[in-house]
C-alpha cells in the first residue's frame, strides 16, 4: 500500500517544486520535462509493482515471446522519439528582437528552434555537433578558402551551403536564403561575424 502513496507524492513534487523556484535560481522546468519525469516515476512504480507481483507463466510459443519483446521495444522507442520531439534538447534562451541590434537579432535567430542553427552548431560549448563549432567562426572563416574574406565565406555558407563543406562534415545544412528574409540573413551574418 505504501508504493502508490510514494508514487503520488513524487509526482506531486515533480509538479509543485517548480512553483517554489525563484527566477534568480536560473532553474526552469517546462511542462514537457514535468510530463517526462511523471512518466519516469510512473514507470518506476510499475516496475516495483511487477517485482512484487506473482510470476506469470512462461509463453507457450516462441512466436508469442518474440512478439511481446518486439512490442515492448517499439513502445519504448516510440516514447523516446515522442519525448525527443516535444522537449527541447538545448537550453538556448531566445532574446526579444524588438528594438534589438542586428547582432542581438542574429543571436535570437541562431537560437530560434524554427531556424534550428543550434541543433547542428556549437557556440561556447552549447549546441549540436553535426556541423562545425562556430565559437570563433569570425576568426576561422577567413582561412577556410584562400582569397575569400570571412564575411564573404559566411554569406556564401548561409546562401549556398553546398558551395564549400568543411572537411569531415556532411552536406546537411539547408540553404537559408530560401527560409529567411534578406534582413534576417544580414542579422545572422552580423552575429556570426561577432564570434571572434
Amino acid at each position: 500500500m505504501r508504493l502508490p502513496l510514494i508514487v503520488v507524492a513524487v509526482v506531486a513534487a515533480v509538479w509543485l517544486a517548480p512553483l517554489f523556484l525563484s527566477v534568480e535560481s536560473g532553474l526552469r522546468f517546462g511542462w514537457p520535462y514535468q510530463i517526462f519525469f511523471t512518466l519516469v516515476v510512473l514507470f518506476g512504480g510499475f516496475v516495483f509493482y511487477m517485482l512484487r507481483a506473482k510470476p506469470t507463466p512462461p509463453f507457450k510459443s516462441t512466436g508469442k515471446a518474440f512478439g511481446s519483446m518486439v512490442l515492448v521495444f517499439l513502445g519504448s522507442i516510440g516514447v523516446i522519439v515522442l519525448l525527443a520531439n516535444v522537449a527541447p534538447q538545448f537550453g538556448f534562451e531566445e532574446t526579444s528582437a524588438g528594438g534589438a541590434t542586428a547582432e542581438e537579432r542574429g543571436r535570437a535567430l541562431f537560437s530560434n528552434p524554427n531556424v534550428g542553427c543550434f541543433l547542428c552548431h556549437t557556440i561556447a560549448g552549447s549546441g549540436g555537433t553535426r556541423g562545425p563549432d562556430l565559437s570563433h567562426v569570425a576568426s576561422v572563416a577567413g582561412k577556410r578558402r584562400p582569397g575569400v574574406s570571412a564575411e564573404d565565406y559566411l554569406k556564401e555558407s548561409l546562401q549556398d551551403p553546398a558551395a564549400f563543406v568543411v572537411p569531415t562534415f556532411d552536406k546537411i545544412m539547408p540553404p537559408f536564403a530560401q527560409r529567411l528574409s534578406s534582413e534576417e540573413l544580414a542579422d545572422l551574418l552580423t552575429y556570426l561575424l561577432s564570434l571572434k
